[in-house]
């Protein structure tokens, strides 16, 4: 068997949470000082990059930091109320009794994500690694990378989003991305991951054939 480390992303890869972070944007969007998204954008939304996002939204560059800060405060009292992706639980339990060893890097707090996992009986992930990086998360999954000694040839990352693919592809790392998160088939596309994974059930297989 092969010793290839699995991370995953959190928000809109395990955990379903695109509606609540919209509903979490509107209620600081006057406080901060940026344009609601209004229901018929959402999906425009999707086909955008972070970065594409935020301009669109006009969001301060320098209040970035305080509207994270609170919207994970937010998200924590939420969190009760968070599914797993549909169909994902049962997958990720399947690769930990396959032997999988996995991990999560995210940029939510790591105590929403304890939270979370512990809500859900997830509990099957080797380690959870947090990032305050917004776009270069590459830097920080170099340091998870030097922290536990993977080599980046051990590593499949697992996002939804656009800045998933580039900080893998930034590394050497290979990257899976999935269709149910944050961005759109095509934006996801148009970043070319290695992989582009529809369900639950590919990413099971896409994870069992790596262990061959």
């Amino acid at each position: 068997m092969k010793d290839t480390i699995f991370i995953f992303d959190f928000d809109g890869t395990i955990a379903d949470t695109h509606d609540h972070i919209i509903n979490i944007s509107n209620r600081l969007a006057k406080e901060f000082g940026y344009s609601l998204i209004k229901p018929d954008e959402i999906e425009t939304l999707k086909d955008k990059t972070s970065r594409e996002v935020i301009k669109y939204l006009q969001v301060p560059i320098f209040k970035i930091p305080a509207i994270l800060s609170k919207a994970k405060k937010e998200l924590h009292d939420g969190m009760a109320s968070i599914q797993p992706i549909e169909g994902l639980k049962e997958i990720l339990q399947e690769l930990k009794d396959s032997g999988v060893r996995m991990g999560i890097l995210s940029s939510n707090a790591p105590e929403n994500i304890s939270k979370f996992l512990k809500n859900h009986a997830l509990e099957v992930f080797e380690f959870v690694d947090s990032t305050l990086k917004v776009w270069s998360k590459n830097i920080s999954l170099k340091k998870l990378l030097e922290r536990h000694a993977f080599h980046a040839d051990q590593i499949l990352y697992i996002g939804d989003e656009t800045r998933d693919i580039e900080a893998a592809k930034a590394l050497g790392i290979k990257v899976a991305a999935v269709t149910w998160g944050y961005n759109s088939e095509r934006a996801l596309k148009s970043h070319e991951p290695d992989f582009l994974i529809h369900t639950p059930q590919e990413l099971f297989e896409l994870c069992i054939s790596h262990l061959i």
